[in-house]
């Protein structure tokens, strides 16, 4: 039954909305507006102090003067990006503004040390909650050095260093209650960036110089120490010159070709004994020998007892002389490897000498360079000593200012109204917040997702028994014509089968449903229609209350339980034209009777006699009379009060109906008043059409 759109639309911000709840609350955004502008203008009138800023330009020069052709220890500063906030990081460095503290003696000054200030009643107040509550670092008395820690930390709060765009330039800004004391503390840091340039140079200098004589020292002694060593190794070694270590590597290689060529026969005459042990006929030994008698031989051993035995013998002779040759190989082969051996030792040994030599003599020609460098950089660096100049320049020194800077009273009163306005609506968002009720139709009928059907005002009269007057008295006025516009919406609401029993029900007690019930019987009743109006609220009984003494003895339980009939028991007011059927006290739960077939029964009677049937339910969270007396009626008029009733009042009661049966939504006992705080002037019609109403309604409340 509740409208889905709901959370589709919650996530869109409806500024229209917005804007009325901050102009339904601009009486209270106006009074906290204006307060916070008479506090902003308090405070900067009364209660601020003067601040006076002078500022100082220095500026880094591109070119230095050199007076002696000489590089200096530290290089010029760059002029780039990173080296010109290099340079803003110095000038706030707690050492160069530490220089100033000391120098200005501002130690001794109220404004930089908080300890010389005056106690104010805060302060004071301060201190004594602290006393009472002591520590140990609350009971120590601040040193010398940490009260100039906090002078220097106040000094970098009040001053800035900026670069100027596209320029080498720096900006020292200072700010201070006293303008002559902010120009000379803007003078003071420009002079010591200056100062702090030459500083670092002479001192670069100094340091070079004592550096480089140590060094000097150091590498001389190193010179004579190596060339020393070099005149020993001459001494006490035999030198081998280059070409003398080259005839003895081209000599190794002549034994080693040698070696190679020996090693090959010897390897050739072990294959030949070899194969000769592996050979068989004396074809094959005469072949391998070479020997042409033995190859004569070989073709009639085989058969010659007498050529065998010679082949033996000859072949015999042959081994003796090959295995000889092959010793003398071997025993050649071994005295070149010995040679080859002693001389590869002798060229290492020659090559090591020579190595280590060339090696002591590049050193001592390496400490003769340096030793010569680092003396030429001394006598170049106690040259400069007294002539370094500053990389940077002042430009103008600072001038004392006439108008104080801060603070912009202006800017504050400007300030506090403006955070009076976001304070003013953020409180407005706030109470409309939790102020979770319904003001117009439009939010009824999104949380509910069912149409508004009538919109009530409130009816000027005291009591409830002046009703009856004021309708019949004032029948053109706002609260008539709404009751008309609501029985035309329920008319008109489904024209084939208009609805004959009409049930007005609401949330919680007190929105007035009663009041509604009344009026739209007698708004039936001016139309020719005959209609029964019924107290269906059998805990309350607030009818007589409105018709007085008019009241019967017997009411509802009276037919239900059938004691009497319908037409004896019903109250026919001559004056109103108008049936009443009272309610009455039972013994049994109400709910249990309202929900028997009697009831069912009394209401189809109710439908033969009546044109219209108006039953005045009670509250549907309060009791079940309600939901009960729902089964039996066509058609529900939902009442909820204006600006009263809770939204999850009227999201648990519309839920608990049936789906369907309610046939729409009444706001009530809207305040006209009140209601043009939303928009709209509902004493002279509602909505967009509000203004045009005050022509057609009759507004005489008297």
């Amino acid at each position: 039954m509740l409208n889905s759109k709901n959370n589709t639309e919650n996530d869109d911000i409806d500024l229209q909305k917005i804007f009325s709840i901050f102009w339904r609350r601009k009486f209270l955004i106006a009074v906290i507006f204006i307060l916070f502008v008479l506090a902003g203008g308090y405070y900067a009138i009364r209660m601020t102090t003067p601040i006076y800023r002078a500022t100082s330009v220095t500026m880094v020069s591109g070119q230095a003067e050199n007076i002696i052709d000489i590089p200096s220890v530290l290089a010029q500063l760059g002029t780039d990006d990173v080296a010109l906030q290099s340079e803003i990081e110095v000038i706030r460095s707690r050492i160069l503004i530490g220089n100033v503290v000391d120098n200005l003696d501002l130690m001794a000054d109220p404004e930089f040390n908080a300890a010389l200030r005056e106690s104010t009643t805060f302060a004071r107040f301060v201190a004594y909650i602290k006393s009472l509550f002591p520590t140990p670092s609350d009971s120590d008395v601040p040193g010398p050095d940490r009260t100039r820690d906090r002078v220097v930390s106040a000094l970098l709060d009040k001053f800035t260093a900026t670069v100027v765009p596209d320029t080498t330039t720096f900006r020292i800004t200072v700010s201070s209650e006293d303008p002559e004391k902010a120009a000379l503390i803007a003078d003071s840091i420009a002079e010591q960036y200056v100062q702090r340039q030459i500083d670092v140079k002479r001192g670069a200098t100094v340091d070079a110089i004592d550096w480089l004589s140590e060094r000097v020292a150091e590498l001389k002694v190193s010179l004579e120490k190596s060339e020393n060593t070099v005149k020993q190794f001459k001494t006490d070694t035999p030198l081998t010159t280059p070409e003398v270590l080259s005839g003895l590597e081209r000599q190794l290689k002549s034994i080693r070709d040698r070696i190679t060529e020996t090693r090959q026969r010897v390897e050739a005459s072990d294959a030949l004994f070899a194969n000769l042990e592996q050979a068989s006929s004396f074809e094959d030994k005469a072949v391998l020998l070479g020997d042409p008698t033995l190859i004569d031989l070989s073709a009639t051993a085989p058969r010659n007892r007498r050529d065998a035995a010679r082949f033996e013998a000859r072949l015999e002779t042959l081994l003796v002389d090959r295995r000889r040759d092959a010793a003398e190989l071997k025993s050649q082969l071994a005295s070149l490897e010995t040679a080859e051996a002693a001389l590869e030792r002798k060229i290492q040994t020659e090559s090591a000498a020579y190595l280590e030599l060339e090696q002591l003599t590049r050193e001592a020609e390496a400490n003769r360079t340096l030793y010569e460098y680092f003396l030429a950089r001394l006598k170049e660096t106690s040259a400069q000593q007294g002539i370094q100049q500053a990389d940077s320049v002042i430009l103008s020194y600072a001038v004392v200012p006439e108008n104080a800077s801060e603070p912009s009273k202006k800017r504050i009163v400007l300030l506090a109204g403006l955070v009076g306005l976001v304070f003013g609506g953020l409180l407005s968002l706030l109470l409309e917040m939790r102020n979770r009720t319904f003001k117009t139709s439009q939010e009824l009928e999104e949380l509910a997702g069912l149409p508004v059907v009538g919109m009530l005002p409130l009816v000027p009269a005291k009591h409830r028994s002046d009703l009856f007057h004021y309708l019949q008295t004032h029948s053109t006025s706002p609260f008539a014509e709404a009751i008309r516009n609501l029985r035309t919406s329920v008319v008109l609401a489904n024209l084939d089968k208009p609805p004959q029993v009409i049930m007005l029900s609401s949330s919680i007690p007190g929105e007035g449903k009663t009041t509604s019930s009344i009026a739209l019987a007698l708004n039936f009743v001016s139309m020719g229609k005959k209609v029964l109006l019924v107290e269906g609220d059998l805990r309350r009984l607030t009818f007589h209350q409105y018709f007085g003494n008019s009241r019967t003895d017997a009411g509802l339980i009276s037919v239900l339980s059938g004691k009497q009939t319908l037409d004896e028991t019903v109250f026919h007011s001559e004056d109103l034209e108008l049936d009443v059927l009272f309610g009455e006290r039972s013994p049994k739960n109400a709910a249990d009777v309202l929900s028997s077939r009697k009831m069912d029964e009394l209401l189809r009677e109710a439908r033969s006699k009546y044109d219209f049937i108006i039953v005045d339910a009670p509250p549907v969270l309060i009791v079940p009379d309600a939901r009960v007396l729902s089964q039996f009626v066509d058609a529900i008029l939902f009442v909820v009060k204006w600006d009263s009733t809770h939204h999850h009042q009227v999201e648990e009661a519309v839920r608990s109906f049936e789906e369907g049966k309610i046939e729409g939504l009444v706001l009530n006992q809207i305040d006209p008043n009140g209601f043009k705080r939303y928009g709209y002037n509902y004493g002279y019609g509602y909505g967009y059409a509000a203004h045009y109403g005050d022509k057609y309604y009759d507004t005489d409340d008297d």
